[in-house]
């Protein structure tokens, strides 16, 4: 079963009407020189150990900077345009 098809308590998410065409992929705004950015603020479950996973990753491949809000702006485009929004 795929997360977006997991069983959920209660009222389902409305489905959009789709990705607006006025939003450009984000592999190409991504791949800007000069992005124009905007702070998003979270908290996450400290049971899934994002930060100490991310970390490690970092380490493991020898990286100094991990581009976080690279990496949420990926999962988060691609988690609402799967819903339509």
């Amino acid at each position: 079963m795929r997360p977006e098809e997991a069983p959920s308590e209660g009222t389902p998410w409305a489905h959009g009407p789709g990705r607006p065409k006025d939003i450009p992929a984000t592999a190409v705004i991504l791949n800007q020189r000069i992005i124009t950015r905007e702070s998003l603020d979270s908290s996450v479950p400290a049971a899934l150990k994002l930060k100490k996973r991310l970390k490690r990753f970092a380490l493991d491949n020898e990286l100094d900077h991990l581009p976080i809000g690279d990496i949420v702006s990926v999962a988060l485009d691609e988690w609402l345009t799967t819903r339509g929004f």
